[in-house]
């Protein structure tokens, strides 16, 4: 099993510790000399912050806590070399609605070779992970607003982005917030390395291979889109 999705009604609620997180038992020299070895096969490779999840319980408010604490990305970044810290970083993840010839559609998108995780995989866009404000604050909605900046370069229609599903994605070993957001143009091309093409897609037309989260995220995308008229 490739992870989890636990749907939500309402906003989950982020409960940060302001201690810093470093794994217990692991070899901190062989983490950094793992994360030296990626920088160098990838210069785009940054270790700034981001938060680890300490774990995700349902609240008996037809929603969700995240526990979560502040860490170094390296600590993740290693596990692509074959070294799993523990660490569980939050992201999100988001199933925008654009215009279709047919009617309201999906975007969706293929990650470059040079990407991290999935390379040459479709997902649905925009994705990202969060990383804590100045002040130690986690704002989930402020950060797929940056990855639709980013990713995709235009801004979502209307309302803000709803979070929708908390997923576990054991593949790439992250929790990802899943959210709704709506675009009002389809965008023409990727913006930036991460993506090499961009198509307009239902569930069962996203081409393959798809990303193990795409998958896991199809009962949700379509219902997404049944609640748009598509």
């Amino acid at each position: 099993m490739t992870g989890r999705l636990v749907r939500l009604r309402r906003p989950p609620v982020l409960n940060v510790v302001p201690d810093r997180w470093v794994p217990e038992g692991v070899d901190l020299e062989e983490v950094d000399a793992l994360w030296r070895t990626l920088v160098e096969s990838n210069p785009r490779y940054h270790d700034g912050d981001c938060v680890h999840v300490l774990g995700v319980v349902r609240n008996g408010h037809a929603g969700a806590t995240i526990h979560l604490a502040p860490t170094s990305y390296r600590f993740h970044a290693v596990r692509r070399l074959g070294m799993d810290t523990g660490v569980r970083p939050l992201g999100v993840k988001g199933l925008c609605v654009v215009p279709g010839e047919d009617g309201p559609r999906l975007l969706a998108g293929r990650r470059s070779e040079a990407s991290g995780s999935y390379p040459g995989c479709w997902e649905y866009l925009p994705g990202g992970g969060v990383e804590p404000g100045p002040d130690g604050s986690i704002d989930p909605q402020a950060t797929i607003r940056r990855e639709l900046r980013e990713e995709i370069g235009i801004e979502p229609a209307g309302l803000d982005p709803v979070p929708l599903a908390i997923l576990e994605d054991r593949t790439v070993g992250t929790w990802e917030i899943v959210h709704r957001a709506v675009l009002d143009t389809r965008p023409a091309a990727p913006p930036g390395w991460e993506h090499e093409a961009f198509a307009i897609v239902t569930p069962e037309s996203l081409p393959t291979p798809a990303s193990a989260a795409a998958i896991a995220m199809a009962g949700l995308a379509r219902d997404v889109l049944r609640a748009a008229g598509g």
